[in-house]
């Protein structure tokens, strides 16, 4: 006989998952106690808060493409975990998460203390569950929960990824049985994952290649999907091969390295010029793992994506996402990295009939014209600091294997405008639901899962605040983040959208980070003047664990970032 805590390490083997995160409570921490025996295969991760944990779950499925487990109490997974819960879910990446419905001494009828069963005196836990997750399961005994565990993995990491639930009463957490005698019996869970996913047919690949081979000036935009799909290589030997531009969705953002001659960067409001004018001008778009989403094209704007004179190829792993936003000439429902090698063997089966340099030359020329990544205000010597120079200085310092993670807010838009990515997979850009104090936590993750790169974090002021227990989790892990805080003393991107003489709720007085940080433990350094950037960067490039820039910066709006 097993117990359920057990099965659950058990299937976390099976899976391959080596990570779990949260904070225990409720019934949680019977099942987290089968874990102490699994020390050398399954880390344990204590956020200190379930909003911060379920982030870093959200993160360990970018990073690794395996859900990351989120494990604590019902109530305040489904409260304060949805914060990150939301980001999984439509900015569709794969989560696992198993919490409770404390439903103490079986008396879920009269209202225990934190109840969640849904009966009167009670909050109903599974349907806010079943709103922000691809599957969720409320389970009774330790067989259910074994194929709900199962059944999650798979839901969470097949078609279009995200987080899946499985929800549990009380006693089963105490519960045992016999994996053979359960009902129907428990197979290995390889026999559940064992399938492939949707892949392009030959008659759509080669349509495609006529289309893109035909046309004068096509271009290709890369979303999210290509993170996902792990198609980046196979990107960029199809814009080589062809000689087709390539911008990027905000969430797809270093699908391509920016500084690849074909790279146009990101579209849309926040973009770069090049990539929208490219996009408009464009004949035929080829438009992989991207929905495009209104943040990405300027609110689905009639003059920037115009169906009426521009043939669409979508291809998403999602069905409903091609011929969302646009009718399309061709929607095809494939893993982009399939798609992708499909395309580029139909191309060359065709024959390549122009010249792939000639197209990249002239492709740089424009982007010079353009000012690719070369705005004035870059250079800045203002103080307080405009947020374009730290971010510009902290590009020219920037490595190949760093690791850039944004947070909500104004912050994102800096980045994603100035900063060039140097690798394909560099920068982990959340957009699901872009919450404000998503990058903190994630980014501890992202340190953990990748020792030996430095991850760069950037938020703002408003973002760190809420999430300082993130420096606490740095030190304790010891991982080589470094907090890089935009500090304009306001909640920037809300009261841009406020005249200045009524904002309300926007403004404060100016936080001391940097003395946050060194009474956390971690050493940390305040930034005023453009001098010091780069001799603050450079001395978080040398330092073995964590640290803290804080740069106290212009509170400019975002809009004069708009590309």
């Amino acid at each position: 006989m097993k117990t359920t805590g057990a099965i659950f390490a058990d299937i976390l083997e099976q899976a391959g998952i080596d990570h779990v995160y949260g904070l225990p409570g409720g019934a949680t921490p019977i099942l987290l106690d089968a874990l102490a025996d699994r020390k050398d295969t399954i880390k344990t991760v204590l956020a200190r808060h379930e909003g911060g944990a379920a982030c870093m779950a959200d993160m360990h499925g970018r990073v690794t493409g395996k859900p990351g487990v989120l494990v604590g109490q019902g109530l305040w997974i489904a409260t304060s975990g949805g914060y990150g819960i939301v980001e999984s879910f439509l900015g569709g990446v794969p989560m696992v998460i198993v919490t409770d419905i404390s439903d103490y001494n079986s008396l879920p009828q009269f209202g225990p203390y934190q109840n969640a069963s849904g009966d009167y005196g009670a909050v109903d836990l599974v349907s806010i569950m079943r709103s922000m997750t691809k599957y969720t399961t409320f389970v009774s005994n330790a067989s259910e929960f074994a194929h709900g565990l199962q059944l999650a993995i798979k839901h969470a990491t097949t078609g279009r990824p995200g987080p899946a639930c499985v929800v549990i009463k009380f006693d089963v957490s105490y519960a045992v049985c016999e994996p053979e005698a359960a009902n129907p019996p428990l197979r290995p869970l390889a026999g559940l994952l064992a399938t492939s996913p949707p892949c392009i047919s030959a008659a759509d690949a080669a349509r495609i290649a006529d289309m893109i081979l035909g046309a004068k000036d096509p271009v290709i935009i890369a979303g999210t999907g290509i993170h996902r799909g792990r198609a980046h290589a196979e990107l960029r030997a199809l814009a080589e091969l062809l000689g087709i531009p390539v911008a990027t969705s905000y969430m797809g953002k270093s699908a391509i390295p920016e500084t690849h001659d074909l790279a146009l960067g990101t579209m849309g409001a926040i973009g770069q010029k090049a990539a929208n004018e490219k996009i408009t001008a464009a004949d035929v778009l080829l438009v992989v793992g991207s929905c495009l989403a209104p943040e990405n094209t300027k609110m689905l704007a009639p003059d920037f994506i115009r169906p009426a004179a521009q043939k669409i190829i979508q291809i998403d792993i999602e069905p409903r996402n091609a011929g969302w936003t646009y009718p399309v000439e061709i929607g095809v429902t494939s893993d982009a990295r399939l798609a992708l090698l499909e395309i580029a063997a139909a191309a060359k089966a065709k024959g390549v009939k122009y010249d792939a340099g000639k197209r990249a030359a002239d492709l740089m020329k424009f982007k010079t014209e353009m000012k690719y990544f070369d705005d004035e205000v870059r250079r800045s010597d203002d103080v307080p600091l405009a947020p374009e120079r730290v971010v510009h200085e902290f590009n020219e310092m920037a490595t190949a294997d760093d690791l850039v993670v944004l947070d909500g807010g104004n912050n994102r838009i800096w980045v994603t405008h100035h900063f060039r990515s140097l690798a394909a997979g560099q920068v982990f850009a959340p957009g699901g639901a872009a919450g404000v104090g998503y990058a903190p936590p994630a980014s501890v993750a992202a340190g953990i899962l990748n020792p030996g790169r430095r991850v760069f974090c950037f938020s703002g002021d408003g973002g760190l605040m809420m999430q300082l227990y993130s420096l606490e989790m740095a030190r304790q892990y010891d991982v080589p983040v470094t907090f890089m805080v935009l500090n304009n003393s306001c909640l920037g991107n809300v009261m841009d959208f406020q005249a200045p003489e009524r904002r309300v709720m926007t403004q404060y007085p100016t936080a001391n980070f940097a003395a946050i940080a060194k009474g956390v433990g971690i050493e940390g350094i305040r930034v005023e003047r453009p001098d010091e950037i780069a001799p603050a960067i450079a001395k978080a490039r040398t330092h073995k664990g964590p640290m803290l820039l804080e740069f106290i910066v212009q509170d400019c709006p975002h809009f004069r970032c708009m590309g």
